[in-house]
């Protein structure tokens, strides 16, 4: 099978107008380093560069990812001389916690501002044995997926390896002492294997044993279907994937989803079972993502072409009842529609589930993060709380 040559960032490559999202660039010029965009190897040779021992990125490493400190003057292990230099050439995260929105359901949504004035959105989906952080992977989306919040904004820029990780710290320190982040999907703002590179580097980082830490059976990979780059992830840093599929034929998916245009079905299938082949050691079946809306794909055939393709790569399913946004075109399915989809796909002997709706009352479901919530829309914020500004600070970790 051959799906064309694997270049990740020509592959429907966002625009870096800073306009597609309506917001001014940040104008001041700032010339620190970001430590967080640097794995283990490239902070050892930074500080070696600096004429530093190799041992100074253990400490280095402690502090950010365990103690989640930002502040290189508390870093009390660290020479005088070298906390000075940090502080004048270095930074622990660019990123500005604009404001969190709080769900009825502890669902919480953050707003960042980056460096160039542009903004992003990640959610923190609490449960009771686990916390996941969904973190976005551009600003805006260039595939114009038409049932996605997202695509409204048009295509924006990739995000940086430090953009990423910070996101994950700086919900870190939002949490109770005694509760951590134990799930990351890559399922916000954006098509992650667009920005191919930066999130190979980020996920060495976050399973990085001398720092985060976290196993990539934690780690989730969500794609509209770019198949040379699902290979090369395969390749190069397999995790838990999962394939925004949302329709069964190449007909409806065509309509919904325009990348399909350039990898149908059937060359998209072909690329999974070549993954499978590539990753037969790490026992995390793939994950399609379908998002059930009313008079579009929620028939019962539907669900019969859903359970072929699912068994065709031993697939589990998870169900998303479509999220309404304002000006959408699409309405979510009843529930007993819902629960019939799901009940004929396990009657094929599918693994089959169904999403709970999180945060759906700040704009923080799925398919629902556009930087804008209700109160920008018109539309009446009484259900919804309103967001609060919390301080960018760090919460020390026992």
């Amino acid at each position: 099978m051959s799906v064309g040559p694997v270049t990740p960032e020509s592959t429907t490559a966002p625009s870096s107008d800073n306009t597609a999202v309506g917001l001014a660039p940040n104008t001041q010029e700032n010339t620190r380093v970001d430590l967080l965009n640097f794995t283990w190897s490239e902070l050892e040779n930074l500080l070696q560069s600096w004429g530093q021992p190799k041992y100074r990125v253990k400490q280095l490493f402690r502090w950010i990812y365990e103690e989640l400190e930002t502040d290189f003057n508390n870093m009390t292990d660290l020479p005088k001389a070298l906390r000075q230099k940090l502080c004048d050439e270095a930074a622990v995260g660019t990123l500005e916690v604009e404001s969190v929105a709080d769900s009825v359901d502890g669902t919480k949504k953050i707003l960042y501002r980056l460096q160039d004035g542009l903004r992003i959105e990640s959610v923190l989906i609490p449960e009771e044995k686990r916390n996941t952080l969904c973190v976005s992977s551009q600003v805006g989306c260039a595939l114009g997926c038409r049932f996605c919040y997202t695509a409204s904004l048009g295509p924006g820029r990739n995000l940086t390896v430090g953009e990423y990780i910070a996101q994950y710290l700086d919900t870190a320190r939002m949490l109770p002492a005694d509760r951590s982040i134990t799930n990351v999907v890559f399922m916000g703002m954006g098509e992650p294997l667009v920005n191919f590179n930066n999130l190979m580097q980020t996920l060495e980082l976050l399973t990085d044993e001398r720092g985060l830490n976290l196993g990539r059976r934690r780690l989730t990979v969500s794609t509209a279907g770019l198949c040379p780059q699902i290979l090369q992830m395969g390749t190069k840093f397999p995790v838990r994937l999962a394939i925004s599929l949302h329709a069964t034929t190449n007909e409806q998916r065509d309509d919904l989803m325009p990348i399909n245009q350039r990898y149908p079905l059937e060359t998209l299938f072909e690329t999974l079972q070549e993954y499978r082949k590539l990753t037969p050691t790490y026992h995390m079946p793939i994950t399609l993502e379908f998002t059930l809306i009313e008079g579009v794909n929620n028939s019962m055939a539907d669900a019969q072409r859903l359970a072929k393709l699912a068994h065709s790569i031993e697939a589990k399913v998870n169900l998303i009842p479509y999220n309404e946004h304002p000006g959408a075109p699409y309405k979510r399915p009843s529930q007993t529609n819902i629960v019939k989809f799901r009940d004929e796909l396990q009657r094929k002997k599918i693994r089959a589930t169904c999403r709970t709706t999180r945060g759906d009352d700040i704009y923080a479901a799925c398919g629902q993060l556009a930087i804008h919530g209700p109160e920008d829309e018109g539309v009446s914020t009484a259900e919804a709380p309103e967001p609060r500004v919390v301080p960018h600070h760090r919460k020390r970790r026992n």
